[in-house]
């Protein structure tokens, strides 16, 4: 059994605890005026006749303009302010919920942290009518590209009582490039599967007797065809490398290709 003199040992273990302290100094110093910051941006959002709102949003692009750079506990708190942009003060409504925007910007940018954000608020009651900004908050979801986000994008894709948000959602999968890929295949197998319930629906043979009961089946699907469709190619032409463009070449490609890879 071979024998190594201690010294050489002893460098041995001072290199490896050396490059683990580097790894660990590696990330940056904490901000000690971030707190101060986030109450400040609180303090805007607070203001009910909202004449803050134009500082607020200079101070979401400040906060999240390299997050690269920041702590991680700097991000937590940058990503905990931004959430409770949604729910602290009056509601800003139409043109108003530009705020909302930003604080979703910014959020994106954050992984899971702005994911955990951003969930709490797409359901909400405050914004139940406000579908385009909805729509704007799972766009932002999906580039967070936290994975634990995947299923509930699926569910709202499949769905959602709503063309703007199924279409907004299955835009927002079309992140998950560098995602696994059994997650992929999930994402790609579930949108040609809602695909084709629509399709079914929207070609399905109508009466043409004006006396008989209306069917608003295949024009209600039709329509909901028309806002989504393109987002979901997108989506699927994204996930896979494949640049089909109709339903029935993505079933056939589907069926032809369950493991699929890139």
């Amino acid at each position: 059994m071979p024998t190594y003199p201690v010294a050489s040992l002893f460098a041995v273990v001072a290199l490896v605890s050396g490059s683990a302290l580097a790894q660990k100094s590696a990330e940056p110093p904490v901000d000690p005026t971030v707190p101060k910051r986030v109450a400040e941006l609180k303090g805007y959002i607070k203001n009910r006749k909202m004449t803050d709102d134009f500082q607020a949003i200079g101070l979401i692009q400040a906060l999240t303009k390299a997050p690269e750079q920041q702590n991680s506990k700097d991000k937590k708190k940058i990503a905990k302010g931004l959430g409770d942009c949604f729910k602290l003060g009056k509601v800003r409504e139409g043109r108003q919920d530009l705020i909302y925007r930003e604080a979703a910007n910014g959020l994106a940018k954050y992984g899971a942290d702005g994911a955990k954000e951003l969930s709490k608020y797409v359901e909400n009651k405050r914004f139940k009518d406000n579908l385009s900004l909805r729509a704007h908050l799972l766009r932002s979801l999906g580039k967070t590209e936290d994975v634990k986000q995947v299923d509930y994008l699926i569910e709202v894709t499949s769905r959602s009582h709503h063309n703007e948000l199924r279409a907004a959602s299955g835009e927002a999968l079309g992140n998950y490039k560098e995602a696994k890929i059994q997650t992929k295949r999930e994402i790609v197998k579930m949108i040609i599967r809602a695909w084709g319930s629509l399709h079914s629906a929207a070609t399905a043979p109508v009466s043409n007797d004006p006396n008989g009961p209306q069917d608003f089946g295949p024009q209600n699907a039709q329509q909901t065809l028309g806002a989504c469709q393109g987002k979901w190619v997108a989506t699927l032409q994204k996930l896979t490398g494949v640049t089909l463009r109709k339903f029935m070449e993505w079933q056939r490609w589907q069926n032809k290709n369950k493991r699929w890879k890139l």
